[in-house]
């Protein structure tokens, strides 16, 4: 069992994970060690020659698709470098353009979106999930109930180690704050639904 050492060291533990299972994969042991390694460090040089790019790489393993959209707000990713991003991405291959989300859905105006997929790694439910947080993202009412809910998990859930929150306790942390444009029920209800996606558990 591998000891954790302290909070900033964590990531660290997490490449050397990751790049064990790699490296100790048979199809990787049969190959030219020397000619392998120096390929690898290569390939990891280009996915993360920026930062943005390399927050754009993980969070497309994590996900299996996205859009830039998205991008922009999952990362805090400026507009036009979260589409230069993804034209980086598949020119070296890394993600392929799936599909362009349907225009009657959408009520902005501007270019089609499309979903981006992690070449060889996503599915249809990736993208179904994509798609489905897409349209969530582009309301305002869901960006500030989430952004409530985010608050309340890094300032007092994750702080207290806290596993289970009643949806009584999220409607009066919202009603706390002052001037919120929407009704504070319906900002309790995504919010509500954000918190169990992390998987604390709301009681009604």
């Amino acid at each position: 069992m591998v000891k954790l050492p302290r909070r900033d060291s964590i990531p660290i533990i997490y490449i050397i994970r990751a790049f064990r299972i790699l490296l100790l994969h048979d199809s990787i042991i049969k190959l030219n060690e020397l000619t392998t390694d120096r390929e690898i460090l290569s390939a990891c040089g280009r996915i993360f020659k920026s930062e943005w790019m390399g927050q754009a790489f993980i969070y497309l393993c994590r996900t299996g698709a996205t859009t830039a959209w998205l991008l922009q707000v999952q990362l805090g990713m400026p507009e036009t470098t979260s589409h230069r991003v993804l034209k980086q991405l598949m020119a070296l291959e890394i993600v392929e353009p799936v599909i362009k989300i349907p225009r009657r859905r959408l009520r902005r105006s501007g270019p089609i979106p499309k979903v981006w997929g992690l070449r060889g790694h996503y599915g249809d439910d990736d993208v179904a999930r994509t798609i489905n947080l897409h349209y969530r993202t582009l309301s305002p009412k869901y960006r500030m109930a989430r952004e409530i809910a985010q608050t309340m998990l890094s300032e007092y859930i994750r702080p207290l180690h806290v596993k289970e929150i009643s949806y009584k306790e999220i409607v009066a942390y919202i009603k706390e704050r002052r001037r919120i444009p929407f009704h504070s029920p319906d900002l309790a209800d995504l919010a509500a639904t954000y918190i169990h996606e992390q998987g604390i558990k709301v009681w009604r």
